[in-house]
């Protein structure tokens, strides 16, 4: 498990990420979807895993 905050994503470019929780910025697994990302967290045994997605590299993003 790796920290992803503040050190380089391009490793999940494109993915979802699902981190331990709000409090723990760790990366239990990561995949091509919000479901498999999620499903495979909780088959690991977390609870409550927080799932977010990384872009791409250099993906001009509008809010």
């Amino acid at each position: 498990m790796t920290q992803i905050f503040g050190k380089d994503t391009e490793e999940y470019s494109g993915k979802y990420i699902a981190l331990k929780d709000f409090d723990d910025e760790t990366i239990v697994t990561s995949g091509n979807t919000i479901l498999e990302t999620y499903d495979n967290a909780i088959k690991k045994g977390y609870a409550d895993p927080v799932v977010i997605y990384i872009p791409p590299k250099n993906m001009v993003q509008i809010y």
